[in-house]
């Protein structure tokens, strides 16, 4: 698995896992997030290495999408 995208926030990280899905790509999401402190840490977004590139392209279109709305 390679490191696809990191980010601080849950909504953004099961959207991003949720498109990837859409796509037939499989994903998965790695909780680095304090639990006693919810402000700390990152949620990091694996994908296999055959799919990356492909991977690279859905979430920068889902992002640019988001960032739209």
């Amino acid at each position: 698995m390679k490191l696809l995208h990191t980010t601080q926030d849950r909504i953004t990280a099961n959207l991003i896992k949720a498109e990837l899905e859409n796509n037939d790509i499989e994903t998965v999401i790695m909780d680095k997030k304090d639990s006693s402190i919810n402000s700390f840490g990152f949620l990091e977004i694996y994908v296999t290495e055959p799919e990356f590139e492909l991977a690279r392209q859905v979430i920068a279109e889902t992002l640019a999408q988001n960032e739209e709305e």
